[in-house]
């Protein structure tokens, strides 16, 4: 039979297309949630309300996890790929049909007409104008600057939920036009263009009405697993600069706004109303590109989370890009002061001059423009002005704080005493140490009286490690030091680096946590990681003396270690089969130091108050003991509770009576939590980043001709 030889041949677009373009960009409810404010704001609407059934989709998303958990311990497969097969699942299992997120504008609304050639269309350039030019950038009777641009905003939905149905009316008609659009059934189309979806018309409506409604239904389980708390935040965090007046986004009746944030220090200093300064950016063949810009930090204690540091970028009212550190250099001076950054930058024209320079996920810009090439150099310019600046303002509050604390006013006294010859030194070094960390700090009352006792430069060094000290001070401080005494470097280097691997496996384990949810072997995993390298909770740290034991062995070692005598009697009474995970004894002899237990929980589940409640049990069983066994001499014992930290805003009981009691938790108390992400920051700056600040330091060293003085 001989081949047929079409004259022309169709390009149809699959359904599959549907999942890169909904799925894999939209992974939470927050983020498909922004896409249809910023229709709603097209579509110039006055406000947009959304409604998300909070109480519902709690009660059914605890069923699926615990119809997860049952399935869990029911299935025996030893390789365990059932039981890993279901939990994958269970990320995309739907909660009722029932359970339904809207969001309601009152708009322009759309004709059947509209909705068939302006909405449905995937991918129409709607600022194109019939020359095939980008100049229509304003919305329909141009009393805004439209936001989108890519026409693919109608398929954020599928990103959390199966099914997006479209209510919408417009102005003058007496009807309202309704359609569903099913994942399910569009994924398995072999061509989009030729899928039909059903209308349904919704009759004696007054023709002064307008609107558009979206309803989500199938919500994904884990896609609804943020708090609305969460999701206010996400979608207060993607607009910027629109006043309520002009646009009201409300979420269940309450207006979507950031919590308000301490800053100590905003550059530049001055602007204009609102704090921006303005900045211009020329490249030829193009008019200046003018944009404002305002760099804020927050005060020493508060910092950000990892993914809301650096510069935000907004076009019309939007985030076009980031928050992202762009090309900060790790290595510059008071880098560390990025952990409290945030730099605002407004600039409209860069999606107002007829080329699309934003990536559809909104996170950074296309680079392979040379006008964006040289803003994002300009902004990473601008927030290294402003942590030189900040680090300036730190120095002076540092003078002030000293010459007003007591203690550090007697530190100063003391070091105006030392030889000429060091007493500048030591008075840079006692004002980095302030501007750092504080007076009040652990780490200024523990190295200044150290330097001040001419301690040796080492010592100083491992001891700012020990107290988790952000490496970029660890290296100004080691060249401060260079003029006190020769810095032994070459141990403290050996053992930062054999201790990179240890971190980059508990990286590994943070974010196989945060990705899967009930990761099978993930608390095994932390634990046996924990177990052989304790340093990962503290430097000093080298081995548990008992790991995994129940209660009466515990003791039992404990009591072994003290030389108690008698001591597997003594311990034989606590019967009490519970498990703590590391047991340390910090100190040996007559008298016990300090005994830590570390409990430690699943990097996939976040942490709640039973599990404090376990560790304070523990505390007290062991507490118990030795007071029994040093009747009337003091006992040191404390606990580390370590785990995935809830978010800040979480709805659940036991996650927030957790974090109530860290806020209120006092210096004395026998406890503390520690989230596995701030261990993690902490480990990173003791150890990775200290080796960059001594090799640097180091080769200093070996640039300096012998017998001269270094420039």
């Amino acid at each position: 039979m001989p081949l047929s030889r079409p004259d022309a041949f169709t390009m149809s677009i699959q359904g599959g297309m549907l999942e890169a373009l909904g799925i894999n960009m939209y992974t939470t409810l927050g983020k498909c949630l922004v896409e249809f404010v910023a229709n709603a704001y097209d579509a110039e609407s006055p406000i947009v309300e959304i409604t998300v059934p909070v109480e519902d989709i709690a009660v059914a998303r605890k069923r699926v996890r615990d119809s997860a958990k049952s399935a869990s311990e029911s299935d025996t497969d030893p390789a365990g790929n059932d039981v890993a097969h279901h939990r994958s699942r269970v990320l995309l299992m739907a909660l009722p049909e029932a359970i339904k997120v809207t969001i309601r504008d009152k708009g322009h609304g759309m004709t059947p007409a509209q909705i068939e050639q302006i909405f449905l269309p995937i991918n129409r350039k709607r600022r194109l104008d019939a020359a095939g030019l980008e100049t229509n950038v304003r919305t329909e009777t141009s009393k805004r600057y439209a936001m989108g641009r890519k026409g693919l905003g109608k398929l954020a939905g599928f990103g959390s939920a199966e099914c997006v149905t479209i209510e919408t009316k417009r102005a003058g008609q007496d009807f309202a036009t309704r359609f569903e659009m099913h994942f399910a059934k569009l994924a398995k189309a072999t061509n989009l263009t030729a899928t039909q979806l059903p209308a349904q018309y919704i009759d004696g409506l007054p023709p002064s009405l307008q609107y558009t409604q979206v309803e989500l239904s199938g919500l994904k389980c884990d896609a609804v697993r943020n708090n609305v708390d969460s999701i206010r935040n996400t979608i207060a965090e993607a607009f910027f600069g629109i006043p309520a007046t002009e646009f009201d986004i409300r979420l269940n009746g309450e207006p979507v706004e950031l919590p308000a944030a301490d800053y100590e220090f905003i550059h530049p200093v001055g602007g204009d109303a609102e704090g921006f300064s303005t900045a211009t950016v020329s490249i030829d063949l193009m008019a200046p590109l003018e944009f404002k810009y305002q760099v804020k930090f927050r005060r020493m204690g508060s910092h950000l989370p990892a993914a809301k540091r650096g510069a935000r970028i907004y076009c019309n009212g939007r985030l076009a890009a980031g928050p992202t550190l762009l090309d900060l250099p790790t290595g510059m001076h008071n880098f560390h002061a990025q952990s409290y950054m945030e730099c605002i930058v407004v600039a409209d024209d860069l999606d107002r001059f007829g080329v699309d320079i934003i990536n559809t996920n909104r996170t950074n810009l296309r680079q392979d423009s040379e006008l964006v090439e040289k803003f994002l150099g300009l902004i990473t310019e601008i927030m290294k002005a402003a942590i030189a600046a900040h680090s300036k303002f730190r120095d002076k509050q540092a003078e002030t704080e000293i010459d007003s604390n007591p203690n550090s006013q007697m530190l100063s006294k003391i070091a105006a005493q030392l030889p000429s010859r060091t007493r500048s030194a030591t008075k840079k070094l006692i004002t980095t140490m302030a501007a750092r960390h504080g007076v009040d700090s652990e780490e200024f009352r523990t190295i200044v009286p150290l330097v001040l006792n001419a301690a040796n430069a080492t010592e100083v060094l491992l001891r700012l490690s020990e107290l988790g000290t952000h490496p970029e001070t660890i290296g100004r401080v080691a060249k401060e030091l260079r003029e006190l005494a020769a810095i032994e470097k070459s141990d403290a280097l050996k053992l930062y680096r054999a201790r990179r691997d240890g971190i980059r496996a508990l990286i590994a384990l943070e974010i196989e946590g945060a990705e899967h949810w009930r990761k099978i072997g993930s608390e095994k995993q932390l634990h046996e990681l924990f177990k052989a390298q304790p340093w990962l909770v503290r430097p000093e740290w080298i081995r548990p003396i008992v790991s995994d034991m129940d209660m009466s062995k515990v003791v039992s070692k404990i009591a072994q270690c003290l030389s108690i005598d008698c001591h597997a009697d003594v311990s034989s009474s606590i019967q009490d089969l519970k498990r703590p995970d590391l047991v340390f004894l910090l100190g040996t002899g007559t008298d016990p130091r300090n005994v830590v237990v570390v409990e430690l929980k699943s990097p996939s589940l976040p942490l709640a108050y039973e599990h404090l409640e376990q560790l304070k049990s523990y505390l007290s069983k062991v507490n118990d003991f030795l007071e029994t066994e040093y009747p009337g001499k003091p006992v040191s014992v404390t606990g580390i509770l370590i785990g995935a930290m809830p978010d800040s805003n979480s709805r659940a009981e036991g996650s927030k009576r957790l974090l109530r009691e860290i806020k209120k938790r006092g210096p004395s108390e026998e406890w503390e939590v520690i989230g596995l992400i701030d261990l993690i920051e902490r480990a990173r700056a003791i150890h990775l980043g200290a080796i960059e600040a001594l090799e640097r330091d180091e080769r200093d060293d070996e640039q300096v001709t012998p017998g001269t003085d270094a420039t």
